[in-house]
């Protein structure tokens, strides 16, 4: 059954796909949309104040701004290459009335590229309508978070997932931060998938993505910082950090120069 907003509203004239090259240092100022924005970066992390909150946005996850969202990406301090992708409100309103973030596949992330290519191309429109239709349903079924460190109220999870963030205790192994807790190991497993859509240990390694983050521009050095997060070896955390960010975190520290 074909949604009901495609019966009405053509795909090439509610669904648009922008490409922009941010510099070092450029400047945002706050904006809101009539449209909702899906924002992702293809190099590197986007950093958003949006309405007041703090959200991150590493490459494998997007951002949806619902439309008259008022926002403004961070500071800028390193090239970032960033899709907008643009939806009427007949299309977006099933991503919801409120900010939130959606891990996307390589696959995404190489379709999008394709309908750029298109564009600058000015394919056949009906091609171009197909592509946007795969577009509209691969963000359909895109898992979605409030967060990208989502969090929660439940009592039992609450104070774990404080603890489970507090860099002091990074070093220590999942097992070792449970045990002061009296709960099985399983249900706060279970607790977290409930509760936040994550793994406990995903989640976590989300909060030591934004511990690092934070420590690397006030000049932490790479193997002081892999050794805070429990680390070993800096080659290992070097290969966590671009996993989740696109980037090593001697990038980063380049671009904050």
């Amino acid at each position: 059954m074909k949604h009901a907003a495609t019966e009405q509203f053509p795909f090439l004239h509610g669904i648009e796909v922008h490409e922009f090259l941010y510099q070092k240092d450029d400047i945002v100022t706050p904006h809101s949309s009539l449209w909702g924005d899906f924002n992702f970066s293809l190099n590197g992390t986007l950093e958003f104040d949006i309405e007041g909150k703090y959200y991150l946005s590493p490459p494998s996850y997007g951002l949806w701004l619902p439309p008259r969202t008022e926002h403004q990406s961070l500071p800028v301090e390193h090239e970032i290459h960033y899709i907008c992708i643009r939806l009427h409100p007949n299309f977006g309103a099933f991503l919801g009335d409120i900010c939130r973030c959606f891990s996307i596949e390589p696959f995404f992330r190489a379709l999008v590229l394709q309908i750029l290519e298109q564009q600058k191309h000015q394919a056949a429109p009906e091609y171009l309508e197909h592509l946007l239709q795969v577009l509209f349903d691969q963000l359909k079924q895109a898992p979605a978070y409030s967060h990208y460190l989502p969090q929660t109220t439940h009592p039992i999870l609450s104070p774990i997932l404080e603890k489970l963030s507090d860099p002091n205790l990074f070093n220590a192994s999942l097992q070792q931060v449970l045990h002061g807790f009296s709960v099985s190991e399983r249900h706060v497993l279970r607790l977290s998938q409930q509760e936040l859509q994550l793994s406990l240990s995903e989640w976590r390694n989300r909060a030591k993505i934004i511990f690092a983050i934070s420590q690397i521009r006030q000049g932490m050095t790479i193997k002081q910082l892999a050794f805070a997060l429990g680390y070993h070896h800096s080659s290992s955390f070097i290969e966590f950090f671009k996993r989740y960010t696109g980037q090593t975190p001697i990038q980063l520290k380049n671009a904050a120069l």
